[in-house]
């Protein structure tokens, strides 16, 4: 019984050997012992062998050339990536881009002149000067027009759909009670 199990395991052995593309001779049993060394068969070899599945993967991989091209950098950090493609850090850009639009307080418009400006004030009241194209706040918010009473900033979003959303935001200067 006990041989018998041995040889089952010794056949299942030898047909794995095949399966991966090595050959014990001519492909039969009655090979004699000293000649039974197995062999790697080779695609596309002269005895007529058949090509493997590990062959066709490997000459598939041969012709296989990466373009980088429209794909991210996949030794920098996936989740830091900006829409920009830069990598974000929590320092801000410009001094401006240190608070949300929001935080920020218009005090005063200079109107009138070829580039119209605008005085904002920040949480910790400093004033900063902005004119049409300054970026504003941590989202990117660009200054796209300044009239004599309002500034309107512009965030862009892109949905999870790829779609792009433009958030017009407007700030409006606060009127004094005395005019």
């Amino acid at each position: 019984m006990r041989s018998l199990i041995a040889f089952g395991a010794l056949l299942t052995l030898l047909s794995g050997c095949e399966m991966l593309g090595v050959s014990d001779g001519d492909g039969g049993g009655n090979v004699p012992s000293e000649t039974k060394a197995l062999t790697p068969k080779a695609p596309g070899s002269a005895g007529g062998s058949p090509t493997t599945r590990l062959d066709r993967a490997i000459a598939a991989q041969a012709d296989y050339v990466y373009n980088p091209i429209g794909k991210r950098d996949p030794f920098r950090a996936f989740l830091s990536m900006g829409e920009r493609g830069a990598i974000e850090t929590d320092a801000p850009r410009t001094p401006l881009q240190k608070y949300e639009i929001d935080e920020y307080r218009l005090v005063g418009i200079i109107w009138g002149i070829d580039r119209p400006r605008a005085l904002v004030e920040d949480p910790d009241l400093v004033g900063h000067v902005m004119e049409i194209g300054t970026y504003i706040g941590k989202n990117w918010g660009k200054v796209t027009q300044i009239t004599s009473s309002e500034v309107v900033v512009t965030e862009e979003y892109q949905t999870m759909d790829g779609d792009l959303v433009v958030n017009p935001i407007r700030m409006v200067l606060p009127v004094s009670a005395d005019q």
